[in-house]
């Protein structure tokens, strides 16, 4: 019984390692610039799943070997090694690992006040928002290992932990080439595929949900595209409501309107004619 019960442990050791940094509380590492949180390392069982969850920090993976399927804010993905799948707080998640091949991966957890501003500047570079492909895993492994290998939760630690996470988010950024030039001038249009357009929406809200002031997104804005962003949101739910009209058998009201489209103009009268 005694050896079983070892034989256990040594293998929940082996296919499961983690590093939380417990000297600081949360509240103090929210209102830092950025604070590492956690890391670690899972091999899973076939089929494993974890979640739903919500999560009031951001978090990283980086799949090692094998496959898997993280469904994130209701979207889902189909990854394998060499992926990274990124996890904003605020975001439900859940993932579960392939049924015939199941992955490995490793991550990394941090907070702060621009903790959000890093992550959200990665996912515009991305083209599946969520997901990073074809990255060279075995670096941030390297990386990541370091942290987990640490033994206490003392100030030393944690600010080993912390120069480690900035190596490793100053390596992604390196990976997907987004430079400091690319973070200021980033599309704006890029950045509204965050925003669920297909609800009544407030500019107040939407500068709020970018931490800017109402005046100068509108400034901006019109600067960059020429448009207003009224106009410019309007255009992208008469493109939607219109692509809903090629692609399916619905009439014109029930495409104005699915989804709580707030397209107040008849689409007819915009496009002339139907499709």
């Amino acid at each position: 019984m005694f050896l079983l019960l070892f034989a256990i442990r040594y293998f929940i050791i082996l296919s499961m390692k983690e590093y939380k940094e417990t000297q600081h509380s949360i509240h103090y590492k929210s209102l830092s610039d950025l604070s590492f949180y956690s890391a670690g390392y899972e091999k899973c069982k076939h089929s494993y799943s974890y979640g739903p969850k919500y999560r009031n920090y951001q978090l990283i993976h980086f799949v090692l070997s094998g496959e898997g399927t993280p469904h994130i804010n209701e979207q889902t993905f189909n990854l394998k090694q060499g992926d990274a799948f990124l996890i904003p707080s605020g975001k439900i998640s859940y993932y579960k690992a392939s049924a015939t091949n199941p992955w490995c991966y490793t991550w990394i957890s941090f907070l702060g006040i621009n903790s959000q501003n890093y992550i959200y500047q990665m996912m515009i570079k991305t083209d599946d928002i969520y997901i990073i492909h074809n990255l060279d895993i075995t670096k941030y492994k390297t990386l990541i290992d370091e942290i987990i290998n640490l033994q206490e939760n003392n100030v030393i630690h944690y600010l080993k932990a912390n120069s480690l996470l900035f190596l490793i988010l100053a390596q992604l950024f390196e990976d997907i080439n987004l430079s400091e030039n690319q973070m200021q001038t980033k599309s704006l249009a890029n950045d509204l595929k965050f925003v669920n357009y297909a609800e009544k929406l407030i500019l107040k809200a939407i500068a709020k949900k970018f931490c800017i002031h109402p005046n100068y997104l509108t400034r901006i804005f019109h600067e960059k595209f020429h448009l207003s962003l009224k106009q410019y949101i309007m255009q992208l739910k008469l493109k939607k409501a219109r692509s809903l009209l090629i692609t399916t058998e619905l009439s014109i009201s029930p495409s104005m309107y699915r989804n709580y489209f707030y397209v107040f103009l008849p689409i007819h009268i915009i496009y002339l004619k139907f499709p």
